[in-house]
């Protein structure tokens, strides 16, 4: 038989040794969120914001100027019918420029430019096949106001589960003339249709090439007088998109349209972030905009005297 503070001193262990079990056996509730069901996603995780450096030149500029600034960006694309995986997608974007060459400010022109875009469209990604079409609308404070709209479409397959191959195309809807000086101007948006090639790699990154044709624009140099046009010419771009952790990407986009001198030289690249987190997702997402916000590179614009 056990003496009684043998008894005693087992009995107290045991329930000193109970309390801490006790308290170890109940979640906190950091612990017992990480166990429930992951939750669906939020109403940002299709949102992305973009800046960075912009630089442009199109035949709008005169043949005697460049821009360079920086470009501010928001995309959003939400579910129209979950059934029907079919999309909508909204977004815009400020680019606000210098001159890049001293001329056009030394024969009475401006010195800097402001641009803002606005996208508005749909998109479906029912399997395989996917299909966008967005209006496009910017408006321009340059030696003149302007405002420009135009179509944009996209269609793509998935050829593998890493590549992709489709087209896309511009279709001017509205110019606007305009003055520099006194003389009289008209601009307008450069219709074109491009055949694409996209790449997705195992870090989620996606690469595209594409090359195409763009209808006529003119070859003005403003202080010469030549009014002669172009014709049916050959568009090449690229873009890229490469995801660097769950909130923040890379993203950029180049296009040229032939010849350099007279066409348009157009590139963007900056930093990308994803409020909602889905950095890596949103090169598969559903519901992820199709279609960048319009910028220079997707919206170039001719000039006529």
């Amino acid at each position: 038989m056990f003496p009684k503070f043998s008894v005693r001193f087992v009995s107290r262990a045991g329930m000193a040794a109970m309390v801490p079990a006790m308290l170890l056996s109940v979640q906190s509730p950091a612990a017992a969120q990480s166990a429930a069901p992951p939750s669906k996603p939020g109403i940002f995780e299709n949102l992305s914001l973009f800046v960075g450096p912009d630089g442009s030149k199109q035949p709008q500029d005169l043949g005697i100027n460049a821009e360079m600034g920086v470009r501010f960006a928001a995309n959003w694309g939400f579910p129209i019918s979950d059934r029907f995986k079919l999309g909508a997608q909204v977004g815009a974007a400020s680019n606000i420029s210098d001159g890049a060459v001293h001329v056009l400010d030394q024969i009475g022109g401006p010195g800097h430019r402001t641009q803002t875009f606005v996208t508005m469209g749909v998109f479906q990604r029912p399997s395989r096949f996917n299909w966008g079409l967005v209006y496009d609308l910017s408006f321009e404070r340059y030696y003149d106001d302007f405002r420009f709209s135009q179509w944009r479409g996209q269609a793509g397959y998935g050829v593998t589960d890493s590549d992709e191959v489709g087209t896309w195309f511009t279709k001017s809807a509205h110019g606007q003339d305009g003055h520099l000086g006194l003389t009289a101007v008209r601009l307008d948006p450069i219709s074109q249709v491009n055949a694409y090639t996209r790449h997705t790699w195992a870090n989620h990154a996606q690469t595209t090439v594409w090359v195409g044709v763009a209808n006529a624009h003119s070859n003005i140099v403003w202080v010469l007088p030549d009014n002669s046009t172009s014709g049916h010419m050959l568009v090449y771009g690229s873009s890229l998109d490469i995801p660097l952790s769950e909130r923040f990407g890379v993203t950029g986009a180049a296009n040229f349209i032939t010849p350099s001198g007279t066409g348009t030289v157009d590139a963007f690249l900056g930093l990308t972030y994803y409020p909602g987190r889905g950095g890596f997702r949103a090169a598969r997402n559903t519901f992820a905009p199709l279609t960048t916000v319009a910028n220079n590179p997707t919206m170039a614009v001719d000039l006529r005297r």
